[in-house]
């Protein structure tokens, strides 16, 4: 009983897009969550290779300067609790997959994880992919770590084995996954 009312109290999550003005906080909660999660595959733990080309603003203006990008912001209720950030015309290189998505980020802040607000952003990311007409998504995920396990439970299958691109991470963490999901 307790578990279904906690279920029940637990704000929706809504994908806003992105629009000018919001920039900044996308950069804050993305470096934030990043952070979070991400620190162990960087020397010293300082990820700041990534962010530099992930989280700055002039970075993130210029891709929505880009038709082909789709920026969220992540909010549940009425607290900001991480970002998404889709491509909608970035096939996976040599495998066919019918009308894909490209879910490039999906990164929510350290103290909403594990309370179900993944699993309600991917499947808000479904639905969009599904308005959009797209019959399938994907992804790249680390090869260590909780997330491959959630993607599994969430449906995705790995496509091939794929390595981060950053030749200054720590090289044993770099393997990940491109993981990718059919609609029936």
């Amino acid at each position: 009983m307790q578990h279904q009312m906690e279920t029940e109290l637990k704000p929706k999550i809504q994908l806003i897009p992105l629009a000018p003005e919001g920039i900044g906080l996308y950069c804050k909660l993305g470096e934030q969550a990043y952070r979070d999660h991400y620190l162990h595959l960087w020397p010293d733990r300082d990820p700041s290779p990534y962010i530099d080309t992930s989280f700055t603003r002039e970075i993130v203006t210029q891709e929505l300067g880009d038709p082909n990008n789709l920026h969220f912001l992540i909010r549940a209720g009425k607290e900001y609790i991480g970002i998404a950030k889709v491509i909608k015309n970035q096939k996976p290189p040599e495998l066919e997959l019918p009308k894909p998505l490209f879910l490039e980020k999906i990164y929510l802040l350290g103290a909403f994880t594990g309370q179900g607000f993944g699993e309600d952003t991917l499947l808000s990311l479904h639905e969009l992919a599904r308005e959009m007409g797209r019959q399938s998504v994907h992804l790249l995920t680390m090869r260590k770590g909780r997330a491959l396990a959630f993607y599994h439970r969430m449906g995705y299958k790995v496509l091939r084995e794929a390595h981060l691109p950053f030749e200054n991470a720590v090289q044993e963490e770099r393997g990940m996954y491109l993981l990718g999901k059919i609609f029936n």
